[in-house]
């Protein structure tokens, strides 16, 4: 396959969408791009976007339509040409040399045009002309269902990323632009139009799907080979006589997939080959992973709590990971982005990440180093916290979406459990969650048909109608799901919602912290750094375009509930913020793992920030990491030790164990201020196991900060308990840095 890029620059214009009477704007566009970032770049918006209150200039644009011109020069070859638009965002048509060739409604997949009979000899004219997205939403139909929850309704019918209409971790900046690669392909007289690698054990189904002109079909053979290093590998080749079929193939030495801290992440690459009348017609680089997945999940009833838990390959996993929020508001640069967040993915400890479901579906590099790292992926269907159109004309998008996705990533063995939505299930409460047709039905039936081994959840949570029938719904919310999101009141991270919640797998909790003072003068005026209270520009990077400083305010009485009071310094009041985060999300991780065998696991939100601004990311948008990121990375690691809370006048002490060998090592426990040594012990730990390895005399009302330290077999660890109720005393923690240094401890 031949393929020409038409990535670059392009001629783009636009105007408020329906009007002549104003004179069109025209800019030079960049693809990837979106007309927001070109816009600040050429002074119609303020070159940082981001800056202050710039953001908001913005939304004048929104009703705007917007067309973009490229040339180029015909290809020599004329036969199985195509025009791909890997992401357009969002509502589209396509013109090649003035003739409509097509158009698209949806962001999230690719779009591509035969266009064989367009071509005209010499230069081409390509124009994508894309409509407003606010508009376009004017002329929908709008059902009380979609109503109950009237938060961002204008976005339900249209199929782009949600968190674009504003949400709590990012601003409303409702773009439109081409934001993933173009190009022309002109491919092989035969080529794979689908495939899939049914993979559990060494003995391994191909299936395919060719595409090709009858004319050229004669005497086919297709051949597999691969390896994952040099001692397993594969080799097949067989006769195809129709367009669709399946090889079966042995793999010898098998190597199957693991996540991080149970085993090496193996794939394994090659090559599948067309071959016609003994000449090679198509090469196609493939790769995947042996390894099976089952999602264990039992509601509860009566006095059965129930039970949820993830086994790749027959062991059970405990899942320790982050949710993946968008990388940027404008998503052409999410790719910049890659590299840097996933090293930070890899280096707090992830073995997880749920893709939410108000993003973007990320693309192959993002999974490529999932694969590659041993990262399990949840992957959400992009619908979040709302009612969605259950109508024909939706469900048709919705269709052909979910199939793309599929087809597209089911050969990553990272992703190991596809959901209907994000918070669907519980955002809609006054009916039976059950008759919800796009998740119980249209997805549900795009998973079966179109992939082979992997659970698929209507939601998450995910509310069974038996639930919501027998009236237990109130009931299981915030204390009987089985999967949980815990954010609740967003008190104190020990309080009794947290502690006493009986959720086997957490799938979101978070808790708040500032980023650095450095950062936070990238971003906010001058004159608006400090103080935070009634402070416009706070409470928009707080994430909040109607003034409501209600997130800005959470994070004072977070600092107040641990501390007793408030600093007046900006600098010391960041300090006590990071630490409170710091804290909480070490809790929230530790209580989880303490728990096993009940507890299952644990994704936190979130790792990153998509735009600067306060919030319950461990990094910031700049990738300046808070204190939370160093406490995760020691919580996360495949062995650590941890304590539970006091019971019976004592603190237990748990070595908790994600590995499959089990371990023996020396701990000892002090004083971390003065330097006591309270215990000195033997341990022993379980495989894939908490074992209790000690009890500690503590009372409630001590108030000081433990030091665990153990040796395994020559390696060092390090963790760290705070003890009592609030209010801490601020200087105590600041002497307990300042002494101990955890950040460098925990690099």
């Amino acid at each position: 396959m031949k393929t020409i890029s038409l990535n670059g620059k392009w001629q783009l214009s636009g105007k408020p969408q329906g009007s002549d009477a104003e004179k069109p704007i025209s800019l030079e566009g960049s693809v990837p791009g979106c007309v927001q970032y070109d816009l600040s770049m050429q002074g119609y918006l303020e070159k940082d976007i981001y800056m202050g209150e710039n953001i908001i200039a913005a939304e004048k644009y929104e009703s705007y339509e917007w067309w973009y011109e490229r040339r180029f020069d015909a290809p020599d070859e004329r036969k199985n040409v195509f025009l791909v638009f890997e992401g357009v965002d969002c509502l589209a048509e396509y013109f090649l040399n003035g003739i409509k060739i097509g158009e698209s409604d949806n962001m999230f997949i690719s779009h591509e045009f035969r266009i064989d009979r367009y071509i005209e000899d010499g230069e081409n004219v390509l124009t994508v002309h894309i409509k407003s997205a606010v508009l376009e939403a004017d002329r929908e139909d709008y059902t009380l269902k979609i109503l109950r929850n009237p938060t961002n309704v204008e976005g339900r019918h249209i199929r782009k990323a949600p968190h674009s209409y504003g949400w709590d971790i990012m601003p409303r900046l409702v773009t439109a632009g081409i934001w993933r690669d173009v190009k022309i392909e002109v491919r092989d007289s035969i080529y794979f139009s689908q495939f899939f690698f049914d993979a559990k054990s060494e003995n391994c189904i191909f299936y395919y799907v060719l595409d090709f002109d009858r004319n050229d079909f004669e005497d086919v053979e297709i051949e597999l080979t691969g390896s994952c290093g040099d001692d397993s590998s594969f080799s097949n080749r067989i006769k195809c006589r129709k367009k669709a079929g399946v090889m079966y193939f042995h793999i010898n030495n098998v190597k199957k997939w693991f996540p991080y801290g149970y085993g090496d992440a193996n794939v394994y690459d090659g090559t599948a080959r067309i071959f016609s009348r003994g000449e090679l017609v198509c090469c196609q680089k493939i790769s995947f992973g042996v390894r099976s997945v089952n999602l264990e999940r039992r509601d509860p009833a009566g006095e059965d709590d129930g039970h949820f838990r993830i086994l790749i390959n027959g062991i059970e996993i405990f899942c320790k990971g982050s949710n993946w929020v968008p990388l940027d508001a404008m998503h052409h640069r999410d790719i910049e982005r890659y590299s840097s967040a996933l090293e930070l993915v890899k280096d707090i400890g992830c073995n997880i990440l749920r893709c939410w479901g108000g993003n973007v579906y990320e693309d192959h590099e993002f999974f490529d180093f999932c694969d590659r790292n041993g990262i399990m992926v949840w992957q959400d269907f992009a619908m979040a916290c709302a009612s969605y159109p259950e109508n024909e004309a939706f469900k048709k998008k919705l269709e052909k979406e979910a199939v793309s996705v599929i087809r597209k990533l089911r050969n990553h063995p990272s992703i190991i459990v596809w959901a209907g939505d994000n918070e669907v299930d519980s955002c809609t409460s006054t009916y039976n969650p059950d008759k919800n047709s796009l998740t119980r039905q249209v997805l549900s039936e795009c998973v079966e048909q179109n992939d082979i081994g992997r659970p698929y959840l209507p939601s998450s949570p995910y509310i069974t109608g038996e639930m919501y029938e027998k009236g237990e719904r109130s009931q299981v919310l915030g204390s009987r799901l089985i999967e949980d999101h815990l954010w609740g009141p967003r008190d104190y991270f020990k309080s009794d919602f947290y502690k006493n919640n009986k959720a086997h797998f957490v799938s979101e909790t978070g808790y708040h912290g500032c980023p650095s003072l450095d950062s936070i003068k990238r971003f906010i005026s001058p004159d608006k750094v400090w103080p935070y209270s009634k402070n416009s520009e706070w409470i928009l990077h707080s994430s909040d375009q109607r003034g409501n400083d209600g997130r800005v305010m959470l994070m004072e009485k977070q600092v107040r509930q641990l501390f007793g009071e408030v600093p007046n310094d900006a600098e010391e009041y960041i300090l006590a913020s990071q630490i409170s985060q710091a804290e909480a999300k070490k809790y929230f991780i530790e209580r989880m793992r303490v728990g096993r065998p009940e507890k299952t696991g644990i994704i936190w939100w979130n790792l990153l920030d998509g735009w600067p601004q306060m919030s319950d990311a461990v990094v910031d948008y700049y990738f300046t990491k808070k204190l939370a990121y160093y406490y995760i990375k020691r919580s996360q690691a495949p062995f650590t030790i941890c304590a539970d809370e006091i019971k019976n006048w004592n603190l237990n002490l748990y070595a908790c164990n994600d590995t499959l060998e089990g371990k023996h090592g020396h701990m000892t426990v002090k004083d971390a201020l003065t330097g006591e040594i309270i215990r000195n012990c033997e341990f022993e730990a379980k495989e894939n196991a908490s074992t209790h390895i000690a009890s500690l005399p503590v009372f409630y009302s001590e108030h000081r900060i433990l030091i665990f330290e153990w040796e395994i077999n020559g390696e060092r660890g390090f963790n760290h308990y705070l003890c009592g109720y609030p209010p801490i005393s601020l200087q105590m923690y600041k002497e307990f840095l300042q002494k101990y240094d955890p950040i460098n401890s925990y690099r």
